[in-house]
């Protein structure tokens, strides 16, 4: 048993001594959480400073499958020369203060993201505390409540803006677990809309003895009528209370959103048992809101000059999912996300897929497959 020093609620100490391995590499584990994560120690809250696809589609007998693959690439300590990591955990939500229960996936990786060293295996080592992950509830990036109302997050690109340093120290500030580019030709500047760059990212073109650092914005909302949290926390919110698409796009619109990191911009895809989808960005200080099944990881409701680059799996989900509009087995939605499934040897993918999911919004059922193995899945019903 993992130690948990500091937590005392007898409640919290249940949920963390819930936890419990799932697969065999510790990629995957479980938690049900009864607890009332509305009230949690602001030492624990602090760390909400904290690539994907999704599509909705309707099985032969009329069931709304909400498919999701999350996609990260995490490494320990943030190091690249260390193997991909990752630490999921199936979140079983039952806040006394909250109106509906819920299902849904964390990626607990974010607890300690700025040091990198929350890594699998780790959450049953016999030494690791577990205190912090109390708040895994918070770092659900999708599920689904009794109602059958489903919501998931997905990444975008964000433009860099790049200024000149000085040649003779680019070295200096060289971060290796950034993605830094190397021009070739004389001439050739740096890409604001080059997918692969960062806040911090350099580029260099030693022909021209010139080099760039890259700086993207905060991005958020500023109306200063409405409180402002950060997109899992808002997620969190819905799951918790709303149990349709149009009750989702009141609570989401009653709020600010904001980038749980400079560079970081999200949109939300969110649907219900009826089959109802919608997607929701938030453009030029205004939620934007489009009627759409499927989504990756580009803007909808404005021109994206990142894709289609940015994007490529979006016209793999289109093409299925508009195939199997008049009703698409279970296991050919599984088919459908194992194409898109990220893959770090492929130059095209950012990123890596960390799980896969499939929730039935009727049957209130999911099914997980863990770090893009589609060859074994776990499933679960909310009961």
């Amino acid at each position: 048993m993992n130690p948990h020093a500091y937590i005392t609620d007898e409640k919290q100490i249940e949920a963390l001594e819930s936890i419990k391995r799932v697969d065999d590499k510790g990629y995957l584990y479980h938690m049900v959480c009864n607890y009332d994560y509305y009230s949690l120690p602001e030492v624990f809250t602090v760390m909400l400073s904290a690539g994907c696809s999704t599509f909705v589609v309707k099985n032969p007998e009329g069931e709304v499958l909400f498919c999701r693959n999350y996609d990260y690439s995490h490494f320990q300590f943030n190091d690249r020369s260390n193997p991909r990591t990752g630490l999921n955990m199936v979140i079983e939500g039952n806040n006394p203060k909250a109106r509906y229960r819920s299902i849904g996936a964390a990626d607990t990786y974010w607890i300690d993201y700025k040091n990198g060293s929350a890594v699998n295996g780790m959450l049953d080592d016999g030494k690791t505390d577990l205190s912090p992950f109390i708040i895994s509830p918070y770092l659900c990036m999708d599920g689904m409540n009794e109602k059958g109302l489903a919501i998931s997050i997905l990444a975008l690109s964000v433009k860099c803006d790049y200024e000149e340093i000085n040649f003779n120290e680019y070295e200096k500030i060289l971060d290796p677990n950034k993605t830094n580019m190397f021009l070739e030709n004389s001439g050739e500047l740096p890409d604001p809309y080059w997918i692969y760059g960062s806040n911090g990212s350099v580029v260099v073109n030693k022909a021209d003895r010139k080099a760039w650092k890259a700086s993207q914005p905060l991005v958020q909302t500023t109306d200063p009528n409405k409180k402002t949290y950060l997109h899992p926390v808002l997620m969190r919110l819905a799951l918790d209370n709303c149990a349709s698409v149009d009750e989702a796009l009141m609570l989401l619109g009653s709020y600010n959103v904001k980038g749980a990191m400079v560079g970081a911009d999200y949109h939300i895809m969110v649907a219900d048992s009826t089959g109802k989808s919608r997607l929701i960005e938030w453009i030029d200080n205004r939620m934007v809101v489009t009627d759409i099944n499927h989504a990756t990881n580009h803007y909808v409701g404005k021109k994206d000059p990142f894709y289609p680059e940015a994007c490529g799996r979006d016209e793999c989900l289109k093409a299925g999912v508009y195939r199997g509009r008049k009703g698409m087995r279970q296991d050919y939605a599984e088919r459908l996300l194992s194409l898109v499934i990220q893959d770090p040897d492929n130059g095209m993918d950012r990123g890596k897929t960390q799980y896969s999911c499939v929730y039935n919004l009727n049957k209130k059922t999911l099914k997980i497959f863990s770090f893009g193995d589609m060859s074994r899945s776990w499933e679960y019903e909310l009961k």
